[in-house]
């Protein structure tokens, strides 16, 4: 027997894709973009249309396993032994009292983050389970936590320019984002919108599929975006391109931010980001003055020396602009503030009061290195991963 369930892919990606999966017999056998969802549009990314090649692997994982060798160049097969669910969750569950009664919870310190990223799997009953037991909480910054507070120090939430609204564009800059290789539902919306006229520029170190398809590629020394943002302001702000009305209605800090970027004449901003002063003067205009214009950032500016400042600053661009009041015009870095939870209730911080009689401690995730080594009061004694693979992504490894 056959039939199709609608369902969405659950990756942290931002196309939140719509699937239909096929089911014969009990075992899904095809999976496919849902031809009717508005951005999905009948097609999936590379990863997910082999999705199914990894639900059924053979070296899927699917029971619990104990090491029974030591670490190192040992054969993994041998390494790990299959054991029976209770008697891994009676391990744990053993393990965790003893930790608990000879050095304190939060001695305990779970660590996750994307993963499979539905909220039931990673952001409600997880956190209720670790409130309760009193672990250490976990500061989840590692990806897009400084680009976030650079967006919302300007805007107030992370909102940003509906993917549905890029056909209506007329100026496209793809700032630090390869939409081609990892947006690449929101492709053929810029693809409708350069039939209809725009011009898609692209702002990257490097020479992306993105920016090998660009009207216009700018190549950018790593780290100087800030000051790219901040030599367009000085152009549109000093030649009167910015939208005084809008500016003087929606905005605050506006003298001040003309006086910060006297300091960023392009000739000066030349030499740090390596773009030519006249194109850096051409950009600027061009952003100013063609409607709507609208900016794809990515999380790559933010992931450098002052990453949060340099996203703050080109989510600025738009404001003195007046970009926003456009349909099709602003700036997408997240939307995912536009459907709020209620966290508070799927995740239930009240919990530790119960366990602790207090919030639990707070371990940023980048630091994990420092945590595990210098950590005291107490030590961290057990690390508890899930939708996480730290020893791959966290800096510091040798830490």
């Amino acid at each position: 027997m056959s039939r199709v369930v609608h369902a969405a892919c659950p990756h942290d990606c931002p196309d939140a894709c719509g699937v239909l999966i096929t089911i014969e017999d009990g075992r899904a056998t095809k999976i496919q973009g849902d031809p009717s969802h508005p951005v999905t549009r009948g097609f999936l990314c590379a990863k997910v249309a082999k999705y199914l090649d990894r639900v059924y692997s053979p070296d899927r994982v699917l029971y619990p396993m104990r090491r029974v060798a030591s670490k190192g160049p040992t054969n993994s097969q041998q390494a790990w032994q299959r054991i029976p669910w209770d008697e891994a969750l009676d391990e744990i569950t053993a393990r965790f009292r003893d930790i608990a009664a000879e050095f304190g919870s939060e001695a305990i310190l779970p660590y996750s983050y994307g993963g499979n990223i539905a909220a039931l799997n990673g952001g409600s009953m997880d956190r209720r389970f670790f409130h309760r037991l009193g672990a250490s909480q976990l500061d989840r910054t590692i990806c897009s936590a400084a680009g976030e507070e650079g967006l919302k120090s300007v805007i107030g939430v992370k909102l940003g320019t509906d993917t549905e609204q890029f056909p209506h564009s007329r100026y496209i800059i793809a700032w630090a984002a390869n939409i081609h290789a990892t947006n690449v539902h929101l492709w053929p919306f810029i693809e409708e919108a350069r039939r209809n006229g725009a011009k898609l520029v692209v702002i990257d170190p490097y020479r992306t599929r993105t920016a090998k398809c660009a009207d216009w590629y700018l190549p950018i020394n790593p780290g100087t975006d800030g000051a790219l943002a901040l030599g367009m302001m000085h152009v549109i702000i000093n030649e009167n391109l910015y939208d005084a009305d809008y500016v003087g209605r929606y905005t605050s800090g506006f003298e001040q931010l003309r006086e910060k970027v006297q300091g960023y004449p392009p000739d000066k901003v030349t030499q740090w980001t390596g773009i030519a002063t006249k194109d850096i003067v051409k950009l600027a205009r061009e952003y100013a003055t063609t409607r709507p214009a609208v900016i794809r950032l990515n999380y790559g500016v933010q992931r450098a020396e002052n990453g949060g400042m340099a996203t703050r600053a080109i989510t600025m661009l738009p404001c003195i602009t007046g970009a926003w009041k456009h349909v099709g015009g602003g700036l997408q870095l997240s939307t995912s503030g536009a459907f709020m939870l209620n966290k508070h209730a799927l995740q239930r911080p009240d919990l530790m009061n119960r366990a602790l009689g207090r919030p639990a401690r707070i371990v940023n995730m980048v630091e994990l290195g420092q945590a595990l080594n210098s950590l005291n009061d107490p030590p961290v004694k057990a690390l508890f991963v899930y939708n996480s693979n730290p020893a791959a992504v966290c800096p510091n490894q040798t830490r």
